[in-house]
């Protein structure tokens, strides 16, 4: 029977979402994720205690999860700016080119010439957008943002392969 308000589908796709949403939170992927960080946050050891190849997984969607949130602009100026340089490895590792050359080119407008500070209060007293929504710079970023949006390289895939290759995921 069709809902009165025409709102029938969008209750099915809520459905499906939601079904969908609940077989991830119990999938491999999202154990290991969720361990990742546990270890990460709540371990003497912290990013130091992960192996390479988890490292990479972590940098890598870190660097994801910010541009989508907030741009590299979020990335750089978070703690998970301290991850460039591994970041940076894991989209080569990952050949997701056209990834990294954003990244590169993100790094190269927020620090120039200049490494990327470890120490997050250094990044930010170094970036040019801290404060300064007017800063050219933020425009720039706002094209690179909408580039790395569209997903050149299927960053997902290619993290999930990664770690399906690197045996990361204990279920998987």
């Amino acid at each position: 029977m069709p809902c009165k308000g025409g709102y029938r589908e969008q209750i099915e796709q809520g459905k499906r979402r939601r079904e969908a949403d609940r077989i991830y939170e119990q999938s491999a992927e999202r154990k290991h994720w969720k361990d990742l960080v546990h270890r990460v946050h709540h371990s003497p050891e912290g990013f130091n205690g992960l192996g390479r190849e988890e490292k990479i997984y972590f940098a890598v969607s870190c660097l994801i999860g910010e541009v989508y949130n907030g741009g590299f602009d979020q990335f750089f100026s978070n703690s998970a700016g301290g991850m460039y340089g591994v970041a940076l490895a894991g989209l080569l590792e990952l050949e997701a080119d056209e990834s990294a050359r954003l990244l590169l080119q993100a790094k190269e407008i927020l620090f120039g010439d200049q490494s990327v500070p470890m120490d997050q209060a250094q990044r930010c007293r170094l970036m040019p957008t801290i404060g300064n929504d007017e800063a050219p710079e933020v425009a720039q970023l706002d094209r690179l943002d909408k580039l790395f949006y569209e997903d050149p390289d299927k960053l997902g895939e290619r993290c999930r392969g990664f770690a399906i290759d690197s045996g990361l995921y204990a279920d998987g």
